[in-house]
This record gives C-alpha cells, structure tokens and sequence, in this order.
C-alpha cells in the first residue's frame, strides 16, 4: 500500500514538496523536478531556505503551515527555475499528521499556471482588439471627410498658387492627405467584417501576378518551388493576392542587395485545419522565404499588433489584416525568424475534400 500511495504521489501533474519539521525536504516528485529545473536528487535531504533562495513566499508559507498551522489554497505566486524564466504557479499547503496524530511534516502542491494564464492573455487580446476594431472604425469615419476637404483644399490652392515654392507645400499636403487616407482605409478594412467573394482560383498565377509587380528594377531574385498537383484553392482571389502581396512586400524591404525570396508551395497530407464553420480536408502551405535581416524576438511577439511598425513610414496594420483575411479563409499563418539570418512565413488553407 505504502508503494501504491508513494506511485500516486510520483504520478501527480502538480508538483509535490515536503518537509519535515526541521524544514528539510523530504520529497520532490517527478513534477516537481519538470517545474524547478532542478533533480531530486540534488535536493533531497536539503534545507527548505537553501533549495529555494529565490521563493521566499513558497519558503514562508511552507514554514507557517509547519509552524502556526496556517493552511493556503491556489496562492497564486512566481517560481524561479534553474535554467528557464520564471513561472506563475498556484500553491496549496498542508500539514502532515502520522497514524498518531503527531505532526511530521508539511507540503506545498505546486500547480502549473502557465497554461490558464496564456488562455487568459489570450481573452484578454481578443477583447482588446475587438475595442481596437470599433474604435479604429469609428476614428476612421470621423477623419475621411475632413480629410478630403483638406486635400480638396489643398488642390485649390496649388492651382491659384504661381510659386513654384509655395506649389510645393501644397504638393506635400496632398501627398500626405493620400497616405493618411491609405491608413484610413487600413483601419476600416481591420475593423470591418469582411465580403469574401469566394470562388475557385489558380493560386500560382495570383502569386506570379505579385511577383511580377514586385520584381521589376528590384536588386532581388525570386525563386519558385511550385507544387504542380496543388488543385485550384477555394477563397477570395483578391483578398488573399493582397495578403501575399504585403507578404512577400516585406520580404523584400527586409532584404540587402542580390537577396533572395523563395516561394513555395506544397499539399499537406499530415497536417490538417480544424476550424468551425470549415469543412476539414486537406490542406495547402504557400511558405515565403527570405535571407534578409531577419526579425527581432520582441518585435516578433507584436508583429499582429495593430499599429504596431518598425517602419518609418508604416501604419502597423498591414500583418493584421493579413492575419485577420487568413483567419477568415480558416486558415492559419506561421512566422519563424532569426536575425541576421531571414524568415519564413507560412499561410496554411484549408482545400475542399
């Protein structure tokens, strides 16, 4: 029986610790281990303070629950581990009582939260795109109309105007009233549900047509990897031409000279889409590949961020809405990146049968 109750223990997905009066450790289950970074062998037979310098919150209500009989429940706290981060975990003690009732000990259940707390980040990034979405479309209505009476405006003067200086500035309002026009209807594309056209297409030749408009004069080379038995995709040709577009757009601006962009598609037969509202089947990858500068870890996480950019000039929504024309097709996108070395992205649909 002591065997069976010992197994149990081992077994549990919560980490176990335990002392003795003397706050010595006395076990350390295999979960334990997994969430510390650290063997039980080299903890073991160890003082309680000495294992755990940097968790003085589990150190302590380890020691008062031995000491005072004070019990906690789901203390929600951060473990240092030996190699990793640190990681939220929940934290219930206990006494330990032998068959006589005298006191031999305590433990703590360390509990892994990373999980619940990645689902609840999660929600919470949802929630705030959602508000980003109804806010970005309200923005957007207010400034479209006194923004074409400024450039209307503006086109007035530079008629009238008989200074090449003056004409200038005014050539400059325009400009500018056309880019802050173009992030308007960015904003309105993000936020707006969108009106998928979907029909049968050739992919190949919607990737074509956008590597002929990108390679014209440019110091870069494209190189095609095209599965000649991919079957024509169900969506919106257009919609997902301007995803590969902005894509393979800032492949490029990635790139130094005499770079390099490949293109490739495949059938995947081990890989499949499960997304409501889709029927499962098969499915494509169409992987865009460059050697260029590669993206930093930091800005790697923010990427689908709106407004978030790294370019002067950018407006931060272009890998939103990609995202978000994808997520509407029930696919899915995938980024790998290193700096200094390039990246991949890969757009996963979904194919009938």
């Amino acid at each position: 029986m002591l065997q069976s109750h010992e197994d149990i223990v081992e077994n549990l997905s919560e980490g176990v610790v335990a002392v003795n009066p003397l706050s010595v450790i006395t076990v350390f289950n295999q979960s334990a281990e997994k969430m510390t970074e650290m063997s039980r062998s080299s903890v073991l037979n160890r003082a309680l303070k000495e294992v755990f310098p940097h968790d003085a919150r589990l150190v302590e209500m380890l020691e008062k629950t031995l000491n005072e009989g004070r019990l906690f429940a789901e203390y929600e706290e951060r473990l240092h581990r030996r190699f990793s981060g640190t990681l939220p975990i929940g934290i219930t003690t206990s006494q330990i009582f032998d068959a006589n009732g005298a006191l031999t000990g305590a433990t703590a259940l360390i509990k892994d939260l990373s999980g619940i707390k990645s689902l609840e980040a999660a929600s919470l990034r949802k929630e705030r795109l959602a508000c980003i979405g109804q806010f970005a479309a309200n923005l957007a209505h207010e400034i479209k109309n006194p923004l074409s009476g400024l450039r209307g405006a503006a086109q007035l003067l530079k008629r009238r105007i008989r200074d090449e200086t003056l004409g200038e500035y005014t050539d400059v309002l325009i400009k500018e009233a056309d880019r802050l026009n173009g992030i308007v209807n960015d904003m309105l594309d993000f936020s707006r549900p969108a009106r998928l056209r979907i029909k049968e297409f050739n992919i190949h030749k919607a990737l074509d047509s956008v590597i002929l408009l990108l390679k014209d004069g440019a110091p870069v080379s494209f190189v095609k990897g095209y599965d000649p038995s991919l079957p024509p995709v169900s969506g919106d040709e257009g919609q997902l031409t301007q995803v590969f577009l902005n894509l393979m757009k800032n492949a490029k601006e990635a790139l130094e000279t005499d770079g390099q962009i490949k293109i490739a598609t495949r059938i995947l037969t081990d890989f499949h889409i499960v997304e409501e509202g889709f029927p499962a089947g098969k499915t494509v990858s169409i992987e865009i590949q460059d050697n260029g500068c590669g993206i930093k870890k930091d800005d790697l996480e923010r990427i689908f961020t709106p407004f978030y950019t790294t370019k002067p000039k950018g407006s931060g929504l272009g890998m939103a809405i990609s995202l978000k024309i994808i997520k509407e097709h029930g696919g899915h996108l995938k980024i790998d990146s290193s700096v200094g070395k390039g990246t991949a992205i890969t757009v996963y649909l979904p194919l009938k049968g």
